[in-house]
């Protein structure tokens, strides 16, 4: 706030006061009756435009009073102070136990400060200690891949960039490129936290890559490394090398949106565009996992002669196509046909290989 030449204020103070007495306060209050609450030292227009750049930080926020033409005032979002309760200091302690599971660390001290918060909270309450018993805890039915390997301080510049809408110079090693480096300059444009890696979704607007390492006009690019400058893509945050800040002022793609299929399918791999009509034959286990977890919220469970058939509409993604072949003793795929071809002849696959490795254990 700009004061008068010759003058000065304690607006800090002042400020301090108002947001203090809002805390107490059991609903809205007028401008007015916060002035005199506060026993200012100051004109009411002052407290006025006292209120009114609180607002602007969100420290207080405008609201509807018994009197159209007042200004009522209550607390803003950012005026809170952390306060959990024992039993919601369980739930975020389970959270961030699943959370580093799939390579959310706590890289900042505040996160270490509000995770040992919890505990404390926890171990204030409960009656046993229910931490060090190992009575709070996360799992998952699957095999989790540790988590990949990056830098601290390579995320928090990614993180700092798309804050400030910036530009980035990253050096990195394409997938499957044979330890070859490339430079990008791009646009930081969203953040995916995935199974037990962290991808970034940018537009490449120039790349460089070292004399004769170029990718030939033909070559398939994407799948975690670039598409080309002037495309979208998604690259592992585990293979840079290097992350700058960068001055130059990139713009957003046109009508960029992080859940379109374009930018998903380089994030996850998405088979078709479309959401396809799918039908599965389910064991009686099956059967019961899917009632209790459904594959989806519109999913019917539809009993004939021959057991229990589900159908659903949904995505064909590379998670679906998994999950369809860790239960595949337990389920047929009926449609979509070309899905179930690809799934029996993946198990064919599968078969052959078994067969192979038997014949040459028979033969050693």
């Amino acid at each position: 706030m700009l004061l008068h030449k010759g003058k000065t204020a304690d607006y800090a103070g002042r400020r301090a006061k108002l947001i203090e007495i809002l805390k107490t306060a059991d609903k809205a209050m007028s401008t007015q009756d916060l002035h005199e609450k506060a026993k200012a030292k100051c004109s009411i227009k002052t407290t006025r435009r006292d209120l009114e750049a609180l607002t602007k930080i969100l420290y207080v926020a405008e609201s509807a009073g018994p009197l159209p033409r007042l200004k009522y005032w209550t607390l803003g979002r950012n005026s809170f102070e952390l306060q959990l309760s024992a039993t919601e200091s369980m739930t975020l302690t389970a959270i961030f136990q699943h959370a580093e599971r799939f390579n959310f660390s706590l890289a900042t001290e505040e996160l270490s400060k509000l995770r040992a918060y919890a505990a404390t909270e926890i171990r204030n309450y409960a009656k046993r200690d229910l931490l060090a018993e190992g009575r709070i805890t996360t799992g998952t039915r699957f095999t989790v891949l540790q988590p990949s390997k990056h830098k601290v301080e390579h995320l928090t510049t990614i993180q700092q960039a798309l804050l400030d809408n910036t530009a980035l110079s990253v050096v990195y090693q394409p997938r499957d490129a044979n330890n070859i480096e490339c430079t990008y300059l791009l646009k930081p444009l969203a953040l995916a936290y995935q199974d037990s890696n962290i991808y970034l979704s940018a537009y490449i607007a120039r790349e460089e890559w070292a004399d004769g390492q170029q990718p030939a006009a033909d070559a398939v690019r994407g799948k975690y490394s670039s598409n080309g400058s002037g495309k979208t893509c998604a690259l592992m945050l585990h293979r840079m090398l290097s992350v700058k800040s960068e001055w130059q002022d990139i713009a957003d793609p046109i009508d960029y949106d992080a859940q379109s299929f374009d930018i998903q399918k380089d994030l996850i791999s998405i088979h078709a565009e479309e959401a396809i009509d799918l039908k599965l034959r389910l064991s009686a286990n099956l059967h019961n996992r899917l009632k209790e977890n459904p594959l989806t919220d519109q999913q019917r469970l539809i009993e004939d002669q021959n057991g229990w058939v589900l159908e659903c509409t949904l995505l064909d993604t590379q998670g679906l196509r998994l999950f369809l072949l860790s239960n595949a003793a337990d389920i047929e795929v009926i449609a979509p046909n070309y899905l179930r071809a690809y799934i029996r002849e993946t198990l064919e696959s599968a078969l052959q290989m078994y067969k192979r490795g038997d014949l040459s254990r028979s033969i050693v």
